[in-house]
């Protein structure tokens, strides 16, 4: 069973997300309740046979040993690459929505790549981001703000966050981590259908927040003030709580402030830290 643990923050919900109080007085202090959308629709499994894809940094090198996975939301197959960053796996095993994984959301962002339905899937070049080291994270505080590279969660004392402390078992991995992802070297995981302009990877993965965090940032993009934006969010966990898994969701939406410095949610918020994207209405 999944442990976790709770410290306040939060603010409004997006509407379809479920968040609500209790029936109790408000001046009960009743905790709010955030209860998964939920998004598991019935799909036919298909068989993967084989994955290859080479990875890379940035920096054009390999990311050797790379942690990845090949999952359906019914298993999940663990691999890395090799010493040279390839990786070329046989998994053979009847999956649902089949997803391509990489990164660990440790040293690495960890997206997605819908696999479909072909036996044989040759994914070509991907590049693996690194997250900033976790001295250069930001601690998660009851109330205020988190801040990281071009972004910015603000938390309110009347709500609540939670980690996924399965995975981050070491208060010392429990702070905010952000990188920029390049949209034109990540189209794999970037569906171009979406229309993507930003995206960034997150840390700590899975930490959920009630009601979800508004989100600021930079506007690197340079887009005029006013400009109206949707924010989405991937689904990474195969229990497809808060995202449908390997695709993207939209969670909120948001404008340029009048000075053009910066991108601010004006209805709902992020409700999880995984991958993060936007693109202009």
């Amino acid at each position: 069973m999944e442990r976790s643990l709770v410290l306040a923050a939060g603010l409004m919900l997006f509407p379809s997300l479920g968040c609500s109080s209790s029936s109790e007085p408000a001046s009960a202090s009743a905790p709010l309740v955030c209860d998964p959308p939920g998004y598991h629709v019935e799909s036919a499994p298909v068989t993967i046979d084989q994955v290859r894809a080479t990875l890379r940094v940035p920096s054009g090198e390999a990311a050797a040993s790379l942690p990845v996975q090949v999952c359906g939301t019914n298993v999940c197959l663990n691999y890395q690459a090799d010493a040279s960053g390839v990786l070329n796996v046989f998994p053979r095993t009847s999956l649902v929505l089949p997803a391509f994984k990489y990164g660990d959301g440790f040293d690495f962002a960890e997206l997605a790549v819908a696999l479909g339905s072909d036996a044989k899937q040759d994914l070509g070049e991907l590049v693996a981001l690194p997250l900033p080291v976790l001295s250069d994270g930001s601690k998660f505080p009851k109330s205020g703000v988190l801040v990281n590279g071009d972004l910015t969660l603000h938390l309110d004392s009347q709500g609540s966050f939670q980690h996924d402390i399965l995975t981050y078992n070491d208060d010392s991995l429990l702070v905010f981590r952000s990188v920029a992802i390049p949209i034109e070297q990540s189209v794999q995981a970037l569906d171009p259908s979406f229309g993507f302009d930003l995206a960034y990877g997150l840390a700590p993965l899975g930490t959920t927040f009630c009601p979800p965090a508004k989100l600021s940032l930079k506007n690197t993009a340079d887009w005029a003030p006013g400009t109206e934006v949707e924010i989405f969010v991937q689904g990474l966990d195969v229990s497809e709580k808060w995202a449908p898994y390997g695709t993207w969701v939209q969670v909120a939406e948001g404008s340029v402030s009048s000075d053009g410095s910066r991108i601010d949610t004006t209805s709902g918020g992020i409700p999880i830290l995984s991958s993060l994207a936007l693109r202009r209405k």
